[in-house]
């Protein structure tokens, strides 16, 4: 396998090879690697003659013709395959597939990409797995895996600069907060970000304003008014939920995500385990995040509380899913119930 920087030397100095393989979690960049190898063996004219794209319904025998094409008044004949569910062929489709794998050579690039299939090195069966040891062998194989916090922050502000626009990795980071680490999502908010400041610098205060909180953000949210015992913003918060339609065992879920999150980060601290080591033990991987900032907001919430609240959100989401109840009603009752919890302090 080889990273995202390693690629571009290979073709920045242009050493072009017959096979690639794009595929992993972070779709959007999947695209653009894809795009990228096509543009810098092209030279950016992607003609009808010399490049070929098929998806996951072709005939493998149409992708046999095209892969043994002469180039047209071009130097490369580029054929693409996107999202073809390669553990679902047939095997006589899949050994129709590995034989114009293994014959790529002289003029011919295959690119094979997963734009939106979802599919990893960890989650693919037997047939993908030989297509990716077959081309990490005698090609070039990349998986873009999702962008942890900080690299995402650096993203970002790559992304404002390339805008015309500044960005601290501060305000990156509340960025992220708002919107999630959906690359697709965060991309959209950028345009929307460096319209806005148009030249100048990003500030927390434009994400405020122009920026959308994902439904998990705002339950989160919700999460910190409770503990910080603010009965009203917290009826409010959901108030602005139920306008959005978010479903009240959907609220109740994530609140209940919340409060794991902040119980791990509490008896992780009452070990001596800092949160990197909770993260780990517990496979947070890019959202060991939330372990610090839940853990900050719970300070003055004792552990016992913490319990009791876990049951309680527990015995509410077993009535919403057995009983016909008010969604509204329960969780208006049961944040009610929540601060008066996260304000007991009896047990110290």
């Amino acid at each position: 396998m080889v990273t995202e920087s390693q690629l571009k030397k290979q073709l920045s100095s242009g050493q072009i090879s017959n096979l690639y393989l794009c595929f992993g979690e972070e779709k959007m960049l999947v695209k653009r690697c894809a795009q990228l190898i096509e543009n810098k063996i092209s030279g950016g004219d992607l003609n009808e003659f010399n490049y070929h794209v098929f998806d996951n319904d072709a005939d493998l025998s149409d992708i046999s013709v095209c892969a043994d094409m002469i180039p047209f008044m071009s130097e490369w004949n580029i054929l693409r395959i996107n999202d073809m569910d390669i553990d679902k062929l047939a095997k006589g489709d899949f050994d129709a597939l590995m034989k114009i794998i293994k014959n790529a050579s002289g003029q011919t690039v295959i690119i094979i990409a997963m734009p939106t299939l979802e599919v990893t090195a960890k989650s693919a069966k037997k047939q993908f797995k030989q297509v990716i040891n077959h081309i990490d062998k005698n090609g070039v194989c990349i998986e873009l895996a999702h962008r942890t916090g900080l690299m995402l922050e650096r993203d970002l502000c790559k992304w404002a600069k390339a805008g015309g626009c500044s960005m601290s990795e501060l305000t990156a980071h509340a960025l992220i907060q708002y919107a999630g680490e959906d690359l697709n999502r965060l991309n959209a908010e950028m345009k929307k970000l460096t319209a806005y400041a148009n030249g100048g610098e990003i500030t927390p205060e434009m994400i405020e304003l122009l920026v959308s909180k994902t439904a998990e953000a705002s339950v989160y949210d919700l999460f910190g008014l409770i503990v910080e015992g603010k009965t009203d913003k917290a009826l409010s918060a959901i108030d602005a939920l139920f306008y959005q339609q978010v479903s009240g065992v959907y609220i109740a879920t994530v609140l209940s995500g919340a409060y794991l999150d902040a119980y791990r980060a509490r008896i992780g601290s009452e070990a001596g385990k800092p949160n990197a080591v909770v993260a780990e033990d517990f496979g947070y991987n890019r959202r060991a995040w939330v372990l610090d900032k839940l853990g900050r907001q719970i300070r003055r919430v004792t552990t016992a509380s913490l319990r009791r609240s876990i049951d309680e959100l527990l015995a509410m989401q077993t009535r919403m899913v057995t009983e016909t109840v008010d969604e509204r009603t329960e969780i208006e009752r049961l944040v009610c119930n929540l601060v008066l919890i996260a304000g007991d302090r009896s047990d110290e």
